[in-house]
Parts: structure tokens; sequence; C-alpha cells
């Protein structure tokens, strides 16, 4: 569908040129972490947030370089991306299951480790990051997996133990600095290195921050300022990498919500044709795409599995599809250089005739990109399998954007998808 040329047009566009600020990375990377674990409506976990201060106090306190700093920084926010193909609570089940024998048993607790390196290592500019991932579950004795080794990055030993102390605090809900040494000491010597713990020991023992870490306003607050202290250009140095990123993240969407694999892969392609054959410029047509990448992010929250859900949907269950436009809104608005994604995305399910959402906006008040998503979203799912409908062939369903031309959809935009793409 999208031909080379136009692709490789795309990626050559410079940061320059669109504009992404510095904390762009640190930004993008936690309300992603942050979606893939909402999976309890009942509980916030909180999880990658805690291991992130953890290991960066622990990482002052060894006087790493500001770029080893760093470096821990986004490893610590992704150590458990490796999780995010399997849609399971790698939290819950470590804290369900907080041996080493039956994490190894457990395939989905065994595998995310190398599952995160490989993620991450397709991304050069990612590969430490990928490398201390891959470790970050190997123990000080050389008993931890996936490769039982001795030797591994500090990083990797610091996140052990950070990671150790926050699933060990959801167990025992430590109350005192001697009820969490009696657990932690323990370990010390054999899955994490004592002088890396006797720092962790010190700060516990001498700080309130025992108390402070089971605080959800004071880890928010902590980890905001942390990460606007994180500016960087390197890890996504280029529109290509964040291309390729973004389309990991559809395809981890899809894969969460949907049996279709690949429907915001082919969103894209469709909003990009069209886009091209309007004539819009190419940073224009960059945002269409990235929008289209990113359009059902929201999906990820508490409620993911009404998308794959078999039985008749309630008025209630409805509602909550319906929010998900917002949700993906709120999500990317939160990431700096990315609001105008965040508006397209906000607006993909408005109708020409106002009977969309959330806001039920006519005609052009709807932003151009919003009513290019919204061909191509339709398009797309409805010559894709689904639970609620049997797969239309190209011509059944270019028959029903026709129908609905100046309904549903802008009338412009079907022409051009109808004259050109389809």
């Amino acid at each position: 569908m999208t031909s080379s040329g136009s692709r490789s047009r795309l990626t050559l566009i410079t940061f320059q040129e669109i504009n992404l600020p510095p904390n762009f990375a640190a930004d993008f990377l936690s309300e992603f972490i942050k979606l893939l674990e909402s999976t309890n409506l009942t509980r916030k976990i909180y999880h990658f947030q805690r291991v992130t201060i953890i290991a960066n106090l622990i990482g002052k306190q060894l006087k790493l370089s500001s770029n080893e700093l760093k470096e821990l920084f986004f490893a610590s926010i992704l150590h458990d991306i490796g999780a995010s193909s399997m849609n399971t609570d790698i939290t819950q089940k470590l804290t369900s299951i907080p041996d080493i024998f039956g994490q190894k048993n457990d395939f989905s607790i065994f595998a995310h480790p190398s599952r995160g390196h490989a993620i991450l290592n397709r991304f050069p500019t990612f590969r430490n990051i990928a490398e201390i991932i891959q470790h970050h579950h190997e123990f000080f004795d050389g008993s931890g997996f996936p490769n039982g080794k001795k030797e591994f990055p500090l990083s990797s030993a610091i996140i052990r133990l950070a990671d150790t102390f926050d699933i060990l605090m959801r167990i025992h809900d430590f109350k005192t600095f001697e009820h969490s040494d009696s657990f932690l000491r323990l370990l010390s010597g054999e899955e994490f290195d004592k002088n890396i713990y006797n720092i962790l020991a010190n700060l516990l023992k001498t700080t309130d921050l025992l108390q402070k870490i089971k605080n959800h306003e004071y880890i928010t607050k902590y980890f905001d300022a942390l990460k606007q202290k994180m500016h960087d250009l390197f890890y996504f140095a280029s529109t290509d990498t964040v291309n390729r990123f973004f389309e990991f993240v559809a395809n981890t969407v899809d894969h969460a919500t949907s049996d279709e694999k690949n429907h915001s892969i082919r969103v894209a392609e469709f909003a990009e044709q069209i886009a091209i054959k309007m004539g819009l410029k190419q940073t224009e047509i960059l945002f269409i795409r990235w929008s289209a990448f990113l359009h059902d992010i929201g999906k990820l929250d508490y409620y993911r599995h009404l998308y794959k859900q078999t039985n008749r949907l309630t008025e209630e269950e409805w509602k909550i599809i319906k929010s998900h436009p917002e949700k993906s809104y709120k999500a990317i608005n939160s990431v700096a250089g990315l609001q105008k994604v965040a508006y397209f995305i906000l607006y993909h399910h408005e109708n020409f005739n106002g009977t969309g959402y959330p806001e039920g906006l006519t005609g052009t008040k709807i932003p151009l990109e919003s009513r290019i998503l919204r061909v191509a979203d339709a398009f797309e799912a409805m010559t894709s399998e689904r639970i609620y409908h049997r797969k239309k062939d190209w011509s059944m369903a270019i028959k029903e954007l026709k129908k609905n031309s100046g309904k549903q959809f802008d009338p412009e935009i079907i022409d051009i998808f109808v004259k050109h793409i389809s």
C-alpha cells in the first residue's frame, strides 16, 4: 500500500522540523508503561515508578555519572516491557510467585527479561538499555535467570534490588526498617550484592523513605520531578526510530485489545495514503501516521478485556468502549511534543453529520487529520475479521464508505479514497 519512496521521505524528516522537546522520551515511555500496568481497577500499581525511584537513590549514592543515571532511569522504567506481548500482570505474578524456583518454572516470568532485550535491541539507541534489562533477574551468586550469570551490568544489579524491594513490600507491607531488613538481609550476598544492599539499608534506616515510598502522592511527585531532569535527544534520535517504536506500541495495543493484530498498522497505511493524495506536507503526514499508530492506546486501561468480549455489551460497557478516544488523548497529551497528535486522536470517532463522539462535532469543525483517521479506521475495521462482524471484501467495504459519505465520513476524503486508494 505505502510506497517505499513515501515512507523513506517520512523517515528523513528531522527533529528540528517537528520540534520534539528533550523530555519527549521520558514522557512517552512513562505514559506507555503506566498504561501497560493499568490492569486492575481497584489498585494502582506504581511498580515501575517505585523501582525507578529506589534505583535512582541507590545510583546517586554509588556516585554514578549523569549518563549512567540516565541509562538507569530508562532501564528502570522499561524493565518489565518484555511482559507487554504476553498480556500478563507481571507485578501480580511476581507477588504471587516470589521464590526463584517458582519464577523459573513460570514461562511469562522467566521469559520477560529476554523478551525485553529482544524488543529493545531492535533499536540501536536502546541497546545498552536492552542489555541492562536482559540481566535484571540475574542473582549476585549466579542462581538467577535467564542465563544464570554472576557478571552483569551494575545497573542490572541495582534494578534487581529495587525490584525485589518493591515486590516484598507488597507481600509483607513493611512497617519499619527492622521489618524490611529481616527479609532483605537474608537475600544479601545471594540475590544481590551486599554493598548495594547496605546502601539501601542505610537510606531506609536514616530517612523516612519506607513510609514515603508507600505514599502514592509522594511517588507521583518524586517520579515526575525526576522525569523532568531526564532531558534526552539520544534514545529517539531520529524520526525513523520514533516511527518504528510507535509501530511496536501499536502492535502491543492491538495484541492486548483485539484479535486483529495489525489494525493500527493498517490504519496508518490507509491514512498516510489519503494524506499523500490530498497533498499534505510531509510533517503533516508524519503526525497523521503517528496518530494512527497511537489512536487506540487508551484501550490499554483497566477495561481492555471488553474489546475482546464476545457477549453483548451492556449500556455501561458500551460507554466505556466509547471513552477510549478521550483516554488515548489524555495519555498522549501528557507527552511533550505530541499535543497535535493527541488532538487528532481525540476526534477520530466523530462523524461528519455530528452523530459521533466524544463531542458530536460536525463537518470541518472536526480536524482534517481526524476525518482522515475516521475513514482509514472504518475501512480497516470492515476489511478485517472481528468478533462483532464478518470480514467484508474490499468492494463491499467501498460500497459502505460511499453509502455513508456525508454521514459518517467527509465526502471529499471518500472521493479521494475511492478514486486513488481502493
